[in-house]
């Protein structure tokens, strides 16, 4: 047995290949410090490589989930509060300086590392090299998947490089790559448990590594093999879905009081109290809390349907000038808006200075679009004690992701089936949502083509994913209209200023009448929108292609 939370890990990241850096500053000992001889001779000796391998990637380390989150800023989802830390990517700047991927390789060569040297440990017994083997094989499956996804044609190596071999080596195709992805999670599958137990229950299991080959699978629109995959997580019998009787907790699902014994937990990064945590009160909540790190679009405010399951578009109850009323109950877990309070502050989102130090875009740290997040922030917690700090454990991939995959790739597979139905249809049931259906052309729920049901399931996704792990940048890519949303202009919330006899002293005489719909009502621009038919790719970092000649750079790219 492996227990993660007594063991203290000392092997760090592994020798610098492709001119890779340290995945982790934790004080451990590096692996290049210890000869392969003299070190592997003992099962501990293999936990221990293991075991760093679940800080080696942004969602498995502390330090890198604040990235994760702010991924929403790469879609049409969100802008970024915090001026000052948004990326060239959301502005549509693909700079090929700005990008990197040595942490992917650094940890593949630690997999690599791994699965030569295990097998020749004589003190392991076959079970016991087989469990480590498989969590290496995860691993490396998830980070090569990463890479493909991003960057397309990729090096691939499964076998630890010295630095002579890595010269002049070159990009492997895509399909070659995700081939070997999809062979280490089956392997990885294969030969983990179904369910861990007490201090090792954040480790990946049989379901955790089909979950992740289904959105892998998915990634590439490989509709049979995500469809398998992920029904073959729903036949565990391991996995349901929080409050899947919709007793109106939906939103403590992304609290610590779900850590522990959650069934929609697939993979999970573990904190173990403010000694490890990560930032996200001071990074994301609103300001005179946080920084403000993730302002949600109106495009985004707008995804979600009204309660009786009809876009707003087409809503006979929807009223623009009162958004959050009547509305799919979700809207209200992701975000947050003028008048809630939360940590003992309210949020003001008009542009007045009565509503310093909130208030729309009256400072750096101030909303840019009258919206802030609200997901993930755990109104338990008491900054007062903990500082920013915050302890709940990051769902890395949950079971309603699971669902609406087999949902979509089955829909493609067999339009309209009606297993499909029933996938989404559970994600909708635990927040009260009616059904999605084809039966009752009367209803707003009503989807007479495969088209239609595609349309819902789409829109599913980004309403029950929102503003996590980054799901919406990709899902545009792989269905083709990225280029339409983010050639979009970002729009936040309506305005209007008018005079007032009771309007505070500070604010010359005006009051703000928040989501008007008059005429010359003020709509917020926050910028606009610039995607290009190459940037489905992101540009392969040139510091890797100034290392090796070998490497091209993707097309539409220079220095």
């Amino acid at each position: 047995m492996i227990h993660m939370k007594t063991k203290k890990l000392y092997i760090a990241g592994a020798l610098l290949v492709l001119g890779f850096t340290s995945c982790t500053d934790l004080d451990r000992t590096p692996i290049e410090q210890l000869s392969d001889a003299s070190y592997w001779k003992s099962n501990d000796d293999a936990v221990k490589a293991v075991n760093e391998l679940y800080t080696c990637s942004p969602e498995w380390h502390p330090d890198g989930l604040i990235g994760v989150i702010d991924e929403a800023i790469n879609s049409d989802d969100a802008v970024h509060g915090i001026k000052w830390s948004e990326s060239n990517v959301a502005k549509g700047v693909y700079d090929p300086q700005d990008f990197g991927w040595s942490s992917n390789y650094t940890t593949i060569r630690q997999t690599n590392v791994i699965l030569k040297y295990v097998p020749t440990v004589e003190s392991m017994s076959d079970a016991q090299k087989a469990q480590a083997m498989a969590q290496a094989r995860f691993f490396r499956a998830y980070q090569y998947f990463q890479l493909i996804r991003q960057f397309g044609d990729v090096p691939y190596t499964d076998s630890p490089l010295t630095l002579e071999d890595q010269k002049g080596i070159k990009r492997t195709p895509k399909a070659e790559v995700y081939k070997h992805v999809l062979e280490d999670f089956d392997y990885a599958a294969a030969n983990l448990p179904k369910e861990w137990t007490g201090a090792d229950d954040a480790r990946i299991t049989k379901g955790g590594a089909l979950a992740m080959k289904a959105r892998a699978a998915l990634s590439q629109n490989d509709w049979k093999t995500a469809r398998d995959a992920a029904k073959a997580v729903m036949d565990l019998g391991v996995y349901e879905l929080y409050d899947k009787g919709n007793t109106g907790k939906y939103k403590e699902l992304f609290w610590a009081s779900t850590d522990d014994g959650c069934k929609e937990t697939v993979i999970k990064k573990q904190f173990l109290g403010y000694k490890q945590d990560w930032y996200l009160i001071g990074w994301e909540a609103f300001p005179t809390i946080g920084w403000g790190g993730l302002n949600p679009t109106q495009s985004l405010v707008d995804a979600f349907e009204d309660k009786d399951g009809a876009p707003i578009a087409k809503s006979k109850t929807y009223d623009p000038s009162k958004p959050f009323e009547n509305r799919d109950p979700r809207l209200e877990t992701v975000v947050m808006h003028d008048g809630e309070s939360m940590y003992g502050a309210t949020l003001k989102v008009a542009p007045l200075k009565s509503c310093y130090p909130t208030g729309m875009g009256q400072h750096g740290d101030a909303t840019a679009t009258g919206y802030n997040q609200q997901k993930w922030l755990d109104p338990t917690v008491d900054p007062q004690t903990t500082g920013w700090h915050m302890d709940t454990d990051y769902k890395i991939l949950r079971y309603a992701e699971v669902l609406l995959t087999y949902a979509e790739a089955q829909n493609e597979l067999q339009p309209l089936d009606q297993s499909a139905f029933d996938a989404v249809n559970q994600v909708r049931a635990r927040v009260g949502m009616p059904a999605l259906q084809k039966t009752d052309a009367s209803k707003p729920t009503y989807c007479a083509t495969q088209a239609d049901l595609r349309e819902r399931i789409h829109n599913e996704r980004r309403v029950e994913l929102a503003l996590e792990g980054g799901h919406r940048q990709w899902d545009i890519r792989r269905w083709g209209i990225a280029k339409k949303v983010l050639n979009a202009p970002f729009y936040g919330l309506t305005y209007k200023l008018v005079d007032s006899s009771t309007a505070d002293p500070k604010d010359g005489g005006k009051i703000c009448i928040l989501y008007s719909q008059d005429k010359d009502a003020i709509r917020v621009k926050v910028r606009d929108g610039h995607y290009d038919d190459h940037n489905i790719l992101y540009p392969i970092p040139q510091k890797e292609i100034d290392l090796n000649p070998g490497l091209t750079q993707n097309p539409g790219y220079s220095k």
